[in-house]
């Protein structure tokens, strides 16, 4: 086996895809030990929170407050604080009693539609992309042309997945 040939197949690849192949696997990983109920959860989290991080600055109150603190680390520590929120209750919320894990096909789907979502969610927020910039080709696949059909599809592949 030719570890040289191999090691330059990958070294070739551009970083923002790799990272975007490990958390899909990451997260396939996690569907196949425990089904898709924690990716469905986190697919529904990240635009809530997108949501409510818009809010935020016209909410009474909140909004005067975190005007003044309105650096790109702060809005993506902010972002962060509501995802995990929003995780949590719509993971309690959704009360999913079903067995789905297991199925490999569905994990896989189920890793790839919710790191779609991530990543269209990502590039939207600029204090994300402050602490990680993807690329041309990244931002051309999933920016602002295609954000509809990368939303729709990786729902519908969850809707999918989870019947």
């Amino acid at each position: 086996m030719n570890v040289a040939s191999i090691s330059s197949v990958f070294a070739n690849w551009p970083t923002n895809w790799i990272i975007l192949g490990f958390i899909a696997v990451v997260i396939a990983a996690e569907c196949l030990r425990a089904g898709t109920n924690r990716a469905v959860s986190l697919a529904l989290a990240l635009p809530l929170a997108f949501l409510i991080l818009s809010a935020l600055p016209s909410a009474a109150f909140l909004g005067s407050i975190l005007e003044k603190a309105q650096t790109q680390m702060v809005q993506a520590i902010i972002l962060l604080a509501l995802v995990v929120l929003a995780y949590i209750l719509t993971y309690r919320i959704l009360g999913f009693y079903s067995d789905s894990s297991g199925q490999p096909v569905q994990s896989l789907l189920a890793g790839v539609a919710t790191t779609a979502i991530l990543i269209v969610l990502w590039l939207q927020v600029p204090g994300l992309t402050s602490l990680w910039h993807f690329g041309d080709q990244v931002q051309a696949v999933f920016g602002e042309a295609y954000r509809f059909w990368w939303l729709a599809g990786a729902y519908i592949t969850l809707a999918a997945v989870r019947s």
